[in-house]
């Protein structure tokens, strides 16, 4: 606020000073308006909140220097300097290269009023020459601005030197209007510049879809035409002579490292959008990779889990088998000391324990599958469970349904669990099994004719999905009340089958 008042009492002193001055030299009363319009509106763009506050510093001085000059003839030529400083500046308020220097150099020695006109218009000829050199979104406006500025003067100067009737103040009115459309585009070139700038980091982002930071350097450097710019991850940078170097921070820390050969990426604003842009990818990348990173952790631990199942499974069986064996031998202890007339009791009662266990063992070891599954032993793993089902079962094997261990383990266990569920709960009469390849991937099919109402969140089917999604497998259960139950299991497959004649067992 304190700035600003100060402001406007400086601009209003100047002004008034201007009017004054004017009015000594008799100028009318419109064209000392026009003199005074040019000044003011330079000050009130510069005034305006756009821009960094160093380049609105810069306009605002122009239209400074400019109402100074109608009041002290010796500093008729200082606004022309600053105008081609600030347009030199344009957008970011700082001069940047050895050309830039260069010519800023020589807008000082027209300061102080030692350069002709011609070589104020040679001035900026040479400013536009250098804002050309600039990203397309800074060139439009300094090259438009000078170059109008530089042909003014130039014509100007050229028709007083043909025409003994040429009208200094004519002349003077056309470098008025000139300087006045000048500052009056400045906030829009500035705005305009800025939303370039911030579209950049979405332009690149969406253009395209990105595989990875090769990806997405790929698409960066066409944007800002560099074909050979490089996006590394934090700390690896490449440490080419060639190149330089642009680091991305983020929360005061290094994340990424852009190698470059682009004269854009000298440019604050553009570089700050192309910041942006890397360290929205790097960010996105970073997510995608931890989230994979959890889904593997998730993956091996279910496939912990199942295999910490059945390794249970499989020590409870022998430890069954252990126990019946130590039955046996204390039977035939206790048989060795019994009286001949109640030997047989004796045999029936062990005979019935016997029966049992092996009942047990049976069940128990009939889910577990063989050792050497693959190259399609499926097929005689699903024969035997057939067998010693208490239903009817019909196993339809195509000739390539054969697949890796993994893959015919799984469905081994899919299929062992849907025949015991068919015939414990479903009181099933008749199930088939049907087993195909498809591609890549191999599914087996259990349909009976039981009663249905399957519940598909039930503990059993529950673990037969975990066991197939730690193979990216897939399980569907089909089960409608009164119409039987259709389960589908799905695994891809990691070896190409082997022929096999297909088959259907009782």
């Amino acid at each position: 606020m304190v700035r600003l008042a100060a402001g406007v009492v400086a601009t209003g002193a100047l002004v008034m000073l201007a009017v004054r001055a004017d009015l000594a030299a008799q100028v009318d009363g419109w064209r000392m308006a026009v003199d005074v319009a040019v000044g003011v509106v330079f000050i009130v763009a510069g005034a305006l909140p756009i821009g960094p506050s160093r380049q609105r510093a810069m306009v605002a001085a122009v239209g400074g220097a400019w109402l100074l000059g109608s009041v002290f003839v010796q500093t008729l030529s200082l606004h022309q300097a600053v105008l081609a400083v600030a347009l030199m500046a344009f957008p970011t308020g700082q001069i940047r290269g050895r050309f830039a220097w260069l010519v800023a150099a020589l807008a000082g020695v027209v300061a102080v009023g030692l350069v002709p006109q011609p070589g104020v218009a040679l001035l900026f000829a040479l400013v536009a020459v250098c804002a050309a050199m600039r990203p397309p979104s800074a060139r439009w406006y300094p090259v438009t601005a000078a170059g109008a500025v530089a042909v003014t003067l130039g014509v100007s100067w050229s028709v007083a030197r043909v025409q003994e009737s040429f009208d200094p103040a004519l002349a003077l009115l056309d470098y008025e209007v000139v300087l006045g459309l000048v500052a009056v585009t400045f906030p829009v070139a500035y705005w305009s510049a800025l939303r370039v700038r911030r579209r950049l980091a979405d332009a690149v982002l969406v253009s395209r879809p990105l595989t990875g930071l090769d990806g997405f350097a790929l698409v960066l450097g066409e944007a800002l035409g560099d074909p050979s710019l490089t996006v590394h991850r934090w700390p690896d940078q490449m440490g080419r002579a060639d190149r330089q170097v642009l680091t991305v921070n983020e929360a005061g820390h290094p994340v990424a490292v852009i190698a470059h050969q682009s004269a854009a990426l000298e440019d604050p604003l553009t570089a700050r959008a192309v910041e942006t842009a890397v360290r929205l990818a790097v960010t996105n990348i970073r997510l995608q990779d931890e989230q994979l990173s959890r889904l593997r952790e998730l993956e091996a631990a279910r496939a912990r889990v199942v295999a910490a199942a059945d390794r249970q499974r499989e020590e409870v069986a022998e430890e069954l088998g252990q126990n019946v064996a130590a039955l046996l031998r204390d039977a035939q202890a206790e048989l060795a000391e019994v009286q001949v007339s109640g030997r047989d009791t004796a045999l029936d009662i062990v005979a019935a324990e016997l029966a049992t266990a092996i009942a047990e063992i049976g069940d128990l070891v009939a889910g577990i599958p063989p050792a050497t599954l693959g190259e399609g032993r499926l097929h005689d793993a699903l024969q035997i469970l057939a067998a010693r089902a208490p239903a009817e079962v019909a196993i339809s094997y195509s000739d390539d349904s054969a697949g890796d261990a993994d893959a015919e383990t799984a469905l081994f266990y899919v299929c062992s669990e849907a025949l015991a569920n068919a015939a414990k709960h479903a009181e099933a009469g008749r199930i088939t099994i049907d087993v195909r390849r498809y591609g890549d991937l191999l599914e087996a099919t259990i349909t009976d004719n039981g009663r249905g109402g399957a519940d598909a969140s039930g503990s059993g089917l529950t673990g037969l999905s975990d066991r197939l999604a730690v193979l990216d497998g897939r399980l569907r259960v089909v089960s409608p009340p009164g119409a039987g139950t259709t389960v589908t299991a799905t695994v891809p497959c990691r070896r190409r089958p082997a022929n096999r004649s297909s088959a259907t067992a009782r």
